[in-house]
């Protein structure tokens, strides 16, 4: 199973994480969001995009990117990707990882919630997680 939103990887090079890369960001992103996207806007002169997250759980930030909306009970904050990845908005929940930079949040992996749970669930089965994680 690919993730379906691109992951930036350290040559720049937009491309889906494999089941492995997604199991280490995991462990070792930043920030780990379960939530939606409500919107994403792409700016040509930057290249870059923000992609902007409704979360309803932050599992850890590393700062306070995604902040907490008392009146919603959600958690909200903005990801940047390169626009030469073509984030585009996507339906359903999806589990958001990657790396802050600069006080920025920069996507990794973000593959769709219950496509994690089954690559989770597999990898667990056959005792190759790298780390464990209490997703709800």
């Amino acid at each position: 199973m690919k993730n379906l939103l691109p992951a930036k990887t350290a040559g720049t090079v937009c491309r889906p994480c494999e089941n492995e890369d997604l199991l280490m960001a995991i462990c070792n992103s930043d920030f780990v969001v379960r939530g939606s996207i409500e919107s994403v806007s792409h700016d040509e002169v930057s290249r870059m995009s923000r992609v902007d997250i409704k979360a309803r759980k932050v599992y850890r930030q590393r700062n306070s990117i995604f902040q907490l909306d008392d009146s919603t009970g959600d958690w909200a904050g903005p990801i940047r990707t390169l626009l030469q990845c073509r984030v585009k908005k996507g339906e359903g929940e999806f589990l958001f990882t990657g790396s802050e930079h600069f006080g920025d949040a920069w996507l990794g992996c973000a593959p769709r919630l219950r496509d994690f749970h089954h690559i989770y669930q597999e990898a667990k089965e056959l005792r190759t997680n790298p780390c464990e994680f209490q997703a709800d």
